[in-house]
């Protein structure tokens, strides 16, 4: 009896198959891995920016508020932000506006015309609306090649500022 042996050239065409499959398989994982990074890179300067916000802002709490106009306030608060944000967001990255409001009620739409609640008016402090727009440069080229752009940007918005002066 004569045994069988595995021709050779049978035995290479299925290397050939693997190696295709790889060929394939391989951009996929690095679309994958790119995909990763950029949202990666994207939750860091959203928690970054978050915080350096809320730093920026509670900062302001103890400065005296009604010194302050909306063009001060701006550029303060940008070059605060830039020294929270750990040197990860830079000058060129944020865009701050400011709106200020006398009071909340100002703020809410609501005008007083009353003669007696103008010395209560006296009495409030004013009220920070402030828009902060972050834009940064993706790190990979693939949101170009899917033609979202080569930045993204994300805004935040906070209001502060009290009601009633603490009576010391």
């Amino acid at each position: 009896m004569k045994m069988l042996r595995r021709n050779d050239l049978d035995w290479r065409s299925t290397r050939g198959v693997i190696a295709v499959e790889v060929a394939f398989l391989v951009p996929v994982v690095l679309v994958g891995v790119m995909m990763l990074f950029e949202l990666a890179r994207i939750g860091l300067v959203i928690a970054v920016g978050s915080a350096a916000l809320d730093k920026a802002v509670q900062t302001f709490r103890l400065d005296d508020l009604d010194a302050n106009g909306a063009s001060v306030m701006e550029t303060n608060l940008k070059e605060r932000m830039i020294g929270a944000s750990y040197g990860y967001l830079q000058e060129d990255d944020l865009t701050v506006s400011v709106l200020h409001f006398d009071s909340l009620s100002q703020l809410g739409g609501l005008e007083i015309a009353s003669d007696e609640d103008d010395s209560g008016a006296a009495n409030t402090l004013p009220v920070w609306s402030v828009t902060v727009q972050i834009k940064k440069a993706f790190l990979t080229p693939l949101p170009q090649v899917l033609t979202l752009g080569d930045t993204f940007r994300y805004q935040y918005k906070h209001v502060f500022g009290t009601e009633r002066r603490s009576e010391e």
